[in-house]
C-alpha cells in the first residue's frame, strides 16, 4: 500500500511540473519550444527612434542562421516597449554569408512599404547589419532588392557598398526602464 501512495505522489508532482511547463509554454505562443535551441541578438527600434535595442532571442538551432535571424527581425520584437524596423509580411527572397560579408536580398515590398525618412531608413539598416554582425565572422552586409544591387532604400543612406556595423546605435536595454 506505502508503494501505490509513494507513485502516486510522484505521479502528481510530475503532473504538476508538466502543467505549468505547459503553460510556460503556451504563454510564450512558442511553435518550437521543444527543439533545441540557442540565443541570438535582434536589433530593434526605441520608442524615439534614438537608437536601437538589442532582444535576446531564442531560436531552434537550425533556424538561428542569417535567414532565421532576418525573419525573427520580420516578425518584429516580443518585448512591448521595442519597435519594428521592417514592415511585416516580408518576403526575404535570399541571404548567403560568404568570408566576412552577408549577402541580403528584400522583396521590393520593403523599399515600397518603408515609412521613409532618414532615421526610419538609418533604424531599418542598421537593425539589419547589427543584427547579422553578430554571426561569428560576419562583418559586413551587402543589400539587393529583387536581386539588384541598390544604391539607398530611401534616399539617405549610401547602401552601394557594403555596411559595417555601426555600435554607436546600439542603446542599453535599460532605456526601456526608464533609465538612460
Amino acid at each position: 500500500m506505502k508503494g501505490w501512495r509513494w507513485a502516486t505522489v510522484v505521479a502528481l508532482l510530475v503532473l504538476l511540473f508538466a502543467a505549468a511547463r505547459w503553460g510556460d509554454v503556451a504563454e510564450r505562443n512558442d511553435p518550437y519550444w521543444f527543439l533545441p535551441s540557442e540565443p541570438v541578438v535582434l536589433y530593434f527600434a526605441a520608442p524615439d527612434a534614438a537608437g536601437l535595442v538589442p532582444e535576446i532571442r531564442w531560436l531552434p538551432v537550425g533556424l538561428a542562421d542569417a535567414k532565421g535571424r532576418l525573419e525573427a527581425l520580420v516578425e518584429g520584437p516580443k518585448n512591448a516597449g521595442l519597435f519594428p524596423t521592417l514592415p511585416s509580411p516580408l518576403r526575404i527572397r535570399s541571404v548567403t554569408v560568404e568570408g566576412d560579408l552577408a549577402v541580403v536580398d528584400f522583396d521590393g515590398e520593403l523599399v515600397r512599404r518603408h515609412p521613409g525618412g532618414s532615421a526610419g531608413e538609418i533604424l531599418t539598416v542598421f537593425s539589419v547589419v547589427n543584427t547579422l554582425t553578430e554571426i561569428p565572422g560576419v562583418r559586413r552586409v551587402a543589400w539587393r532588392i529583387d536581386g539588384r544591387a541598390v544604391e539607398t532604400l530611401v534616399g539617405h543612406l549610401d547602401l552601394s557598398r557594403p555596411v559595417e556595423r555601426d555600435p554607436s546605435l546600439i542603446l542599453s536595454p535599460d532605456r526601456l526602464r526608464g533609465g538612460l
